[in-house]
């Protein structure tokens, strides 16, 4: 059984402000010569006496299960740590899981490592213990690229200076790198390796289905699949055998479908695992092999080695390539925590190869403090974007600005969560998501909704594809609204009796009215302000230091002292919120936190039993009555309403549900069904003669879809009296 993809889990709290979350206890720096002194730079290959010195160790300690090569760029340039670990796992911090104990506990060899390496290495070498920080690097996925092979073992003369290449080469293009080697005895002469190298300094991991779908088009730039021979690739590349990205130019939707002759459907949905790196940028912090969910794949996760193949990966010391971190990082070089040096390093300052430790070593890259906001902060800053964060904000407003899938780097970012609590200033109502998708919309913005659970961002993706609450008849819908009041065009606060019956907006053939139970109590055009509406309700104003309740006539009906002794009999009527599109699925992503991630399921539906020839016909059909169903309504025949752009607006909500290829218009236009009347137009490729859309309004003022007075309304956002 395939096993779900790895993720660094979430934090909630940290047991205190000095302890790493990921770190290798008892870690051996092996600390290069002539970093400062040209003169005594050593130009050898050193495969040799690492290989002799792992395997030596291997054989004297029973318990060493596993040891560990980091090649860390450092400040200046990389360097080599060594660890041993008594379990599979080399995680020493908090964050450990997995069995074993965290902390020192779970380090196994240190000593003997750390004489061997002494005694191997050349004398001008320094070797040194201590514990590696690496909480620095960050703990949200960045670009990593695991080693696997498609074909026949690859040979020592394919591995040999391998990761070598590969660092030297990040280096060249100044991109920050973790490159690391997981050696494992299996037998005498038998080893198993896994490799894996990160990009610290490239913010290129793919978001959701738009940001996975768009990597299709510029493959992901791999520092494994680059340098390496025929047979060898990325794990990153698995996606590339699976997926498509099949649509014209000019759309906007995503278009991620499966690539023809695909069967293995969770093989290719695993591929888009790999593709982000959550699974194996987890792993590597971890320190772990986690090879489970490549079983369903015809790749090779782990090399299998012999003593002289295991010496031709590890030719991975000295480097002396230089490489400059961003100028504005948001992810950091590891640290150390000297506890003994053994020797020192001839013309070389340790503190220039791996820094000591700094007061804020376990805080940076650390997605501290439970709540939503911290999370997304942290998130997005890791990612590599300075997003904006925007602390004063209205209803609809976003929580921050710059996110991956925004090709202006300034998208909005909403965090909802319709069962937290007001302090935490999410979004927490329909109507207010459909206000921030308005905004993103009239911006020309894609939209990055961050939920905490899977479960809400359901509810969110629901909303956001039927922006209406329900369809009260055929060609009604009650749509949502907003906590805040309703005014009259005298300023009044339209309220109603707090034993009528339950309240309700609806949208119907171009007008907005409100309802209490069957009876109207306004109605006007959609097109109209609400202020402009005539309301058979009581209502409120502010006569000096007392509440006047007045008669829809505004005769008094009664004084009260405040807005709240009138809460007691009275309540205010909510703000509708319309939204200025039929539905919401281009430019839009929604996510969940998913321990330290940020997840956005692929979604595969279909509208048939999939095992006929006509399978595929009813499929569309199906789909189409469906949208059909959902978003237009019936228009009589002499009406001039219509459904404009209708199989574009169908095609994006296809799109975002399935991983088939998307039809032709020809297709759909023969899979109508039968109770719609069409015509074909040189404008439009099909035009439906007696449907139009639920909410015909095209280029609708936000304040009026919002249900302000004005743009400029002094009292838009106050809270309506529950």
């Amino acid at each position: 059984m395939m096993q779900q993809v790895n993720r660094m889990p979430a934090i909630d709290s940290i047991p205190d402000d000095r302890t790493p979350a990921v770190a290798r206890h008892g870690a051996i720096h092996c600390c290069q010569s002539g970093l400062d002194e040209s003169s005594l730079r050593l130009s050898g290959a050193l495969a040799g006496p690492l290989c002799e010195a792992i395997t030596n160790a291997s054989t004297a300690v029973p318990e060493l299960a596993s040891v560990e090569l980091l090649v860390l760029t450092g400040e200046r340039t990389a360097t080599l740590v060594v660890h041993g670990s008594q379990t599979a796992q080399h995680n020493t911090g908090w964050l450990a899981d997995g069995a074993g104990e965290a902390g020192s506990g779970r380090t196994a060899g240190g000593d003997e490592l750390a004489a061997l390496l002494q005694r191997r290495l050349p004398d001008w070498y320094g070797i040194e213990r201590g514990t590696l920080v690496l909480d620095l690097i960050g703990i949200a996925a960045a670009p990593t690229s695991r080693l696997v092979y498609t074909d026949e073992p690859p040979s020592g003369s394919a591995l040999e200076s391998l990761f070598r290449e590969i660092v030297a080469r990040n280096h060249k293009h100044n991109i920050p790198t973790v490159g690391q080697l997981l050696v494992q005895r299996e037998s005498t002469d038998r080893f198993r390796v896994t490799a894996r190298v990160a990009d610290i300094g490239r913010a290129e991991r793919p978001l959701g289905r738009h940001g996975l779908a768009a990597s299709l088009d510029a493959s992901p730039s791999c520092p494994i699949d680059r340098t390496t021979p025929d047979g060898i690739t990325s794990s990153r590349r698995l996606a590339d055998d699976y997926w498509e990205r099949n649509v014209p130019h000019s759309s906007r939707f995503p278009g991620l479908m499966t690539s023809p002759g695909t069967t293995n459907a969770l093989a290719a949905l695993m591929s888009l695992g790999f593709r982000d790196s959550t699974h194996e940028y987890a792993a590597l912090l971890q320190g772990r092999p986690a090879a489970d969910p490549y079983e369903p794949f015809p790749v090779d996760p782990t090399l299998a080695l012999s003593t002289a193949e295991l010496e031709a990966i590890l030719d991975v010391t000295p480097h002396y390539e230089t490489c400059r971190w961003p100028a504005k990082p948001t992810r950091f070089a590891p640290r150390f925590i000297r506890e003994t040096v053994r020797t020192q390093a001839a013309g070389t300052d340790h503190e220039e190869l791996l820094r000591g430790p700094h007061p804020a070593m376990t805080e940076l890259g650390v997605q501290t403090g439970g709540s939503l906001r911290a999370f997304t902060g942290g998130w997005l800053e890791e990612t590599g974007y300075h997003a904006e964060t925007l602390d004063e904000r209205s209803r609809g407003d976003p929580h921050f600005r710059g996110h991956p899938n925004d090709d202006a780097d300034d998208g909005p970012v909403v965090l909802v969560d319709p069962n937290g609590e007001s302090s935490d200033q999410v979004v927490g109502t329909a109507g207010e998501l459909i206000m921030a998708a308005n905004r993103a919309l009239r911006e020309g913005s894609h939209l990055l909704v961050v939920t905490p659970s899977r479960e809400t961002a359901q509810w969110a993706r629901d909303v956001l594809e039927v922006p209406y609450a329900s369809r009260r008849t055929r060609d009604v819908q009650q749509v949502y609204s907003i906590p805040a009041f309703v005014y009259t065009g005298d300023g009044d606060i339209v309220v109603t009796e707090r034993e009528s019956q339950p309240l309700y907006w609806t949208v119907s053939d171009g007008q907005r009215s409100l309802y209490a139970g069957d009876r109207c109590l306004a109605s006007g055009p959609v097109t109209a302000p609400l202020s402009s509406y005539t309301f058979e309700t009581p209502r409120l104003t502010k006569r000096g230091d007392s509440m006047i309740v007045l008669n829809d006539d505004r005769s008094v009906r009664e004084r009260r002292p405040s807005l709240a002794a009138c809460a007691t009999d009275y309540r205010a009527v909510r703000r509708p919120v319309l939204p200025i599109q039929p539905l919401f699925c281009t430019d839009v992503t929604v996510a969940y936190r998913a321990g330290s991630s940020l997840v956005e399921p692929i979604r595969s539906q279909r509208w048939d039993d999939g095992r006929t020839l006509e399978s595929r016909r009813r499929h569309y059909k199906r789909a189409l009555e469906t949208f059909l169903e959902t978003y237009t309504v019936g228009v009589s025949a002499q009406s001039s309403r219509t459904a404009p752009r209708f199989f574009e607006r169908f095609l994006t909500w296809y799109d975002g549900r399935i991983t088939w290829p998307v039809p032709t218009r020809d297709r759909l236009s023969r899979a109508l069904p039968n109770w719609v009347h069409a015509r074909t137009d040189t404008r439009e490729p099909v035009v439906l003669e007696n449907r139009s859309w639920w909410l015909p309004v095209a280029d609708l003022p936000l304040a009026i879809a919002h249900g302000r007075s004005s743009d400029a309304s002094a009292h838009h956002d106050r809270s309506a009296t529950e």
